[in-house]
């Protein structure tokens, strides 16, 4: 998995998203014209893994403040994985049902007419 992950994030670098014909297309927003909470996930990596986060934020900001914490879950299992034992803070059990709903509520304000619809939107 730490190969297969580190092989997409070499090839989001190496080939920008953001120029049509190399990803599959969102297929939610090509039904509905909606932004999905994907959408803008893979060309804010490739401005992330070229050192751009406020242009990442520009297509999807929660990626971008949900990243760093991605990023640390995936180096703690691949450290677990080479044997590191040593125990880590976790998320409180009772936190993890507001996942879910904070992906609900930006799906849903991210497609809202108005400034902050428009700001939380994918730019193409």
């Amino acid at each position: 998995m730490g190969a297969l992950a580190v092989g997409v994030c070499v090839r989001v670098y190496l080939v920008d998203p953001a120029e049509p014909g190399h990803y599959p297309s969102c297929p939610f927003r090509a039904l509905t014209t909606w932004d999905c909470p994907g959408c803008g996930t893979l060309r804010g990596l490739h401005q992330l893994l070229h050192g751009h986060p406020i242009a990442a934020a520009d297509h999807n900001l929660f990626f971008v403040l949900a990243a760093p914490g991605l990023a640390l879950g995936w180096l703690i299992a691949m450290a677990r994985c080479a044997g590191w034992r040593r125990r880590v803070p976790s998320l409180p059990p009772r936190l993890l049902p507001l996942l879910p709903a904070l992906i609900a509520v930006f799906w849903a304000v991210r497609n809202l007419p108005g400034p902050v619809g428009s700001w939380l939107a994918s730019s193409a």
